[in-house]
């Protein structure tokens, strides 16, 4: 099944980009001397968006101690990069996983737990290592396979058949995407999120989240090992979740990259496990 990367680029580049709203807000949060009142006033554009994000914000998950009723309060108290995660949940789920082929074997309730399981662990991560902007951890976390729901948009036979020749053989998602010839879903990703101007942080770490090794000498290193962790302990907490049946590949350098042990990976799913519990405003949206 030999599928040249151009082919699906091609098709990548023919994707609708986010709309006037979710664009500005990743402009805005892009911009390290913007203010949170600036991104406040983007979202309330949206009266829909900005009521999900009230919710999302009030959950458990942030611990707020009383109830948020105006935007702006959710800004403050949460910092602009958190309610820009937020929004980008929101309409990362929208656009890809509220309605899905109903003939399609993918459980897209599952992959966006991975998603977010994926976030949350990287979340906990930045803050266990001391990452001083443990907010970019989330939203790389949260869109580092989104390269993989891009194909079931696009090409949903070459997703569908990887994910049976995955669950078939229990191999790795990445391993069967090498088996076919299939250009390798972080890939795919990074190019979606380019063409959506998104930061080079973000689009960095999801085209190298499988392999820390290339970006080693990279300003973006530490995330991208980070992300890679997250997402090999994700896959053993929830196997199957992200369409990869077979022992994840944890690059054991990725461990010395963020200085931590092997030990600190059972402290960090528990306490993991713990603010997964808390997070069901953005499991179940």
């Amino acid at each position: 099944m030999m599928v040249t990367i151009d082919k699906i680029l091609e098709k990548v580049e023919d994707l609708p980009s986010p709309d006037f709203v979710v664009q500005r807000i990743v402009q805005v949060a892009s911009n390290p001397n913007a203010s949170a009142k600036e991104v406040s006033q983007v979202i309330s554009t949206d009266p829909s968006l900005s009521s999900r994000i009230l919710k999302i914000a009030n959950s458990a998950y942030y611990g707020i101690p009383r109830k948020i009723s105006v935007l702006s309060e959710a800004v403050m108290i949460l910092g602009f990069k958190t309610v820009r995660n937020l929004a980008l949940s929101v309409f990362t789920y929208d656009r890809f996983f509220r309605k899905g082929d109903e003939k399609s074997p993918i459980d897209r309730k599952r992959l966006w737990r991975h998603f977010v399981v994926t976030a949350v662990i990287a979340e906990t991560l930045a803050s266990t290592v001391g990452y001083p902007v443990k907010e970019e951890l989330f939203i790389t976390g949260l869109l580092h396979d989104i390269g993989k729901i891009v194909y079931d948009v696009i090409t949903p036979k070459i997703l569908t058949s990887a994910y049976e020749v995955a669950l078939k053989m229990k191999k790795t998602f990445t391993d069967v995407e090498s088996d076919l010839g299939i250009p390798h879903h972080g890939i795919i990703g990074a190019k979606l999120l380019e063409k959506w101007n998104f930061p080079d942080l973000i689009v960095t770490t999801v085209e190298n989240h499988h392999n820390p090794s290339s970006v080693r000498e990279s300003v973006y290193s530490e995330i991208v090992s980070m992300v890679h962790i997250s997402d090999v302990l994700a896959n053993l907490l929830y196997p199957g979740d992200s369409l990869s049946f077979g022992d994840p590949h944890l690059d054991p350098e990725a461990l010395n990259d963020i200085s931590i042990k092997p030990k600190t990976l059972l402290n960090l799913l528990e306490k993991s496990k713990e603010m997964i519990s808390k997070a069901k405003e953005l499991l179940d949206m």
